[in-house]
Parts: structure tokens; C-alpha cells; sequence
């Protein structure tokens, strides 16, 4: 599936569930990034810290908590929730995520050429 496939898709669930994409002012759209951001940061937020938690069994001994490949699943669904969120956030833009990926990969690759081997 191709990713504004995708992103289309969950808009539409997004409209059926009553999460707002669509506004009438710049005021609601504005007030609406800022409670998605709220979000996004969240999931971020619950990502680093059970990847914190890893970590620290990892480094430290007699720290308990579970080994990376027991939460690999589980961190994979934070960043599936990430992506959801950007989902919306590139809609509420009225943006093209693809578009804008592949804008910056090109930018990148330029930016970026003189590490390349």
C-alpha cells in the first residue's frame, strides 16, 4: 500500500471517529496542531521511556525491566501511533507527506553527498 493510501485512510477513520481535519477558521485548524502535537509528543514520550528502561537494564546492573527484544513489538506500536499522528498533522497542513519526504530526501542527498563512500 502506498502511503497516501494509507494516510487517506486513516484520515477517513479519523473524520468517522470525530477527530477533526477539516476546519472552517485558522483558529481551529491552529488550536487543533497544537492538541496533535500535545499527541505526537506523548507517543514520542512513551517510545523514549520504555527505550530508557531497555537501556538502563542494559547499562545497569541490577536494573530491572525487560530486554529490548521483549518490547520490540511494543515500541514498534508507539512509533505506529507516531506515524498516525503525523499523519494528521501533514492533513490539518493540507500537505503531501510522500511528496514532502522525497523533497527532503533530495535535499538531503545533497546536503549529505560529501559523507557518502
Amino acid at each position: 500500500m502506498e502511503l497516501s493510501a494509507l494516510i487517506e485512510q486513516q484520515v477517513e477513520r479519523d473524520r468517522r471517529r470525530g477527530f477533526p481535519v477539516d476546519f472552517a477558521s485558522d483558529s481551529e485548524r491552529l488550536n487543533q496542531l497544537m492538541r496533535d502535537l500535545v499527541g505526537l509528543l506523548g507517543e514520542v514520550g512513551e517510545f523514549a521511556n520504555l527505550l530508557k528502561k531497555v537501556g538502563l537494564a542494559h547499562s545497569t546492573p541490577g536494573y530491572v525491566a525487560p530486554l529490548l527484544s521483549e518490547v520490540n513489538a511494543e515500541l514498534r506500536e508507539e512509533l505506529a501511533d507516531v506515524a498516525i499522528y503525523l499523519f494528521r498533522l501533514v492533513t490539518i497542513l493540507d500537505g503531501d507527506l510522500e511528496r514532502d519526504i522525497l523533497r527532503k530526501v533530495g535535499i538531503n542527498d545533497e546536503r549529505y553527498r560529501d559523507l557518502e563512500r
